[in-house]
């Protein structure tokens, strides 16, 4: 199984016990798209699943929200809605609106090239979806076919808007994430790592451009070598490749695809209204048109000697007419004069006793001029040792030392430009690349480094933001280049909050430039009501805008006192000691509660803070006392004494009338242990 493979997550498997995953739709890089089934709304959806490594860099999950938070708030009806963002375990995921279409990339490539009508209407729906996302202040950054989705009824959707910020946050270098897109790439974001709403007008018009030719204007056997062309070079007019091209259309392909951002339209809007304008003035038959493929016309490139030959020869024909002796071959002082048979100014009898300058320049056929010396006259010979040459040959001889100094000159100056101080040099692309890979390409193009730091929020840390001359452009051999490195994410040390009210904790992190989060607030027995109990953040150190969440102090928690009378002694302190109180108790006898209940408690209800105190007083059962001997005693006298003893006293006078007045009986005997408050019933004569 592949690696990509195996990041797949399986099939019905349930992300937040929500969404149901159901077949592959495409894998990408970064991610993987299935058919989803949102289980709680009853509704098909796209499940975008970022690979696991990603979830494992705390900087990507919290960018990635961030960005989907952005891109769920745009809503337009060419733009791919975002319903949810979420995480499960290692699984991070967007839950979007599915189209059931494709992709325009596979209609380019079904195609080959789409007519006029398709591509104006394409680029018009893309633009909506642009203005939209430009004026709630979110830039696309990589606008390219594979993100141009077209249902069944032609509506155009521009797919993983913000996106591409976010992933370009991941453990992946930002070089990788720059030449992954690297055919609609803006110049600006080559140079200087910048992309603004004029660079997606860019991305469009490269686009554009493929639906009316069926390829990308710059080609390259590697992505630097297409990043060049891009930094460098005009995008060519569409119909230098293809036939049926307007110049409107070509004008306006051109001036949406501007290498210089200021040349570009300033707006979305600005150039949905041109491709409007155009669609509706060009004419039917023109738009329902295909564009057809153009015959090449180029001629192979002129060898370089030939040229040279050329400029030697346009230089000598406005140069001087003389040259020094000692130009000319051995013996020769100039050009001898022709026969009688060959001049016929001669023949004429015409002479020139004097040297004269015959101009016989022609600049069609760029012939060069030679002095010549005064003509012989007629008939007569030449001295001895001269040696006739003719015109040509002479000509030639001039022109091949003339050549030879010019090579000796070339050389000597090749060396110098090439090699020696003079050279030429051009700054490679170092963006995005690591400072040693960065160092070891300049370095190779003999060119000297220094290099500065600086934070930045979307370069890795160690990494180039930038190089001063910019990428492309031509300085001197040695030249110095300036480096600037990004030191990463500036972070900021999260301050201790614990015991600060919350306006003095939120002053603290906001002077950081860190946000306080509020978390549900807790009882504390210690920290004051209105105070941080605890913090909590990712990091020790965090971003501007990072979240330090706290919880403040809702003071000491009033707790319920449950009522224990009736209950066991032991059974009773347990429960109220597990509520948090303190238990002291006491005893006392009880006629009506078993020994060892509890007779009262204090508080038996209410609320109490944890750790005060609840009093019980348990039972000791009833309280025994000694009946006192009271038989023959007066009435009275006795039932003083049985009172006093702690008993209730009943006299009967079963025999009439007393006449004594004495106790003759007693219910309980004398020196029994009876219950204090039982009744004794005295009989009385």
């Amino acid at each position: 199984m592949s690696a990509a493979t195996s990041t797949s997550p399986g099939i019905s498997q349930l992300l937040d016990d929500r969404y149901r995953v159901e077949e592959l739709i495409a894998r990408g890089g970064m991610a993987t798209v299935h058919r989803g089934h949102d289980e709680r709304l009853d509704r098909v959806v796209a499940l975008k699943i970022m690979h696991p490594h990603l979830a494992m860099d705390e900087d990507f999950r919290r960018r990635f929200g961030r960005e989907a938070r952005s891109a769920a708030r745009l809503a337009h009806r060419n733009v791919v809605g975002v319903f949810d963002q979420g995480e499960d375990e290692d699984r991070i995921y967007l839950a979007m609106e599915l189209i059931e279409g494709e992709t325009l990339r596979a209609r380019i490539v079904a195609q080959e090239r789409l007519t006029l009508r398709d591509s104006l209407d394409v680029t018009t729906q893309v633009l909506q979806a642009l203005v939209a996302a430009h004026e709630a202040g979110i830039v696309h950054r990589d606008i390219k076919p594979e993100n141009i989705l077209i249902d069944q009824d032609d509506l155009v959707k521009v797919a993983d808007f913000g996106l591409a910020r976010a992933t370009g946050s991941s453990n992946s270098s930002a070089s990788a994430a720059l030449l992954g897109t690297v055919a609609y790439i803006s110049p600006e974001l080559v140079t200087r790592g910048h992309a603004d709403e004029r660079s997606d007008l860019y991305s469009l018009g490269i686009v554009l451009f493929e639906m009316l030719t069926g390829r990308q204007p710059f080609l390259g056997e590697q992505p630097v070598h297409i990043a060049f062309q891009h930094v460098h070079e005009d995008i060519p007019a569409p119909s230098s490749l293809v036939s049926g091209i307007p110049r409107e259309l070509d004008s306006l392909v051109t001036w949406s695809a501007a290498r210089q951002v200021e040349q570009r339209p300033a707006t979305a809007a600005d150039l949905l209204r041109a491709v409007q304008e155009l669609a509706a003035t060009l004419p039917a038959a023109v738009l329902d048109s295909r564009p057809l493929t153009r015959e090449s016309s180029s001629t192979a490139d002129v060898p370089q000697l030939t040229t040279s030959l050329q400029e030697v020869a346009s230089a000598l024909d406005h140069g001087p007419r003389t040259f020094p002796a000692d130009l000319l071959a051995p013996g020769e002082d100039a050009e001898q004069p022709p026969t009688a048979a060959e001049d016929p100014q001669a023949a004429d009898g015409t002479e020139q006793a004097s040297a004269e300058q015959e101009d016989t320049e022609d600049e069609s056929d760029q012939r060069i001029v030679v002095l010549r010396a005064p003509r012989t006259p007629r008939g007569r010979h030449l001295p001895p040792g001269t040696r006739r040459r003719s015109r040509p040959m002479a000509m030639l001889a001039t022109l091949s030392l003339l050549l030879a100094l010019a090579f000796g000159a070339w050389a000597g100056g090749d060396w110098y430009l090439n090699t020696g101080p003079g050279a030429d040099r051009t700054v490679p692309l170092v963006i995005g690349t690591p400072l040693a890979d960065a160092e070891a390409a300049l370095t190779a193009a003999d060119l000297s480094v220094s290099t500065e730091e600086q934070f930045d929020d979307t370069v890795p840390a160690g990494h180039v933001i930038s190089a001063s001359p910019s990428t492309g452009s031509a300085v001197k051999k040695g030249a110095d280049v300036q480096v600037v490195v990004s030191k990463g994410e500036q972070t900021f040390p999260v301050p201790q909050l614990v015991g600060l009210d919350l306006d003095t904790a939120r002053t603290e992190v906001g002077a950081l430039g860190l946000d306080l989060v509020e978390d549900a607030p807790e009882y504390s027995e210690t920290v004051p009501e209105g105070e941080v109990i605890s913090q909590t953040a990712s990091a020790d150190a965090l971003p501007a805008g990072g979240e330090v969440h706290v919880v403040l102090s809702q003071g000491r928690q009033p707790l319920s006192v449950p009522d224990q009378r009736g209950r066991g002694g032991e059974a009773a302190r347990t429960a109220l000691e597990d509520a948090g109180f303190e238990v002291t108790s006491g005893q006392a006898h009880s006629g009506s509660v078993p020994r060892g209940a509890v007779i009262s408690q204090s508080p038996a209800s209410g609320t109490l803070f944890r750790g005060e105190s609840v009093h019980i007083v348990t039972s000791l059962g009833p309280e025994m006392v000694t009946v006192p001997d009271v038989f023959r005693t007066p009435e009275a006298e006795a039932k003083a004494a049985l009172e006093q003893a702690g008993f209730a006293v009943e006299v009967v006078h079963d025999k009439g009338e007393p006449v004594f007045g004495l106790v003759y009986e007693q219910s309980a005997a004398a020196g029994a242990e009876l219950e204090k408050g039982s009744t004794i019933t005295l009989k009385v004569f």
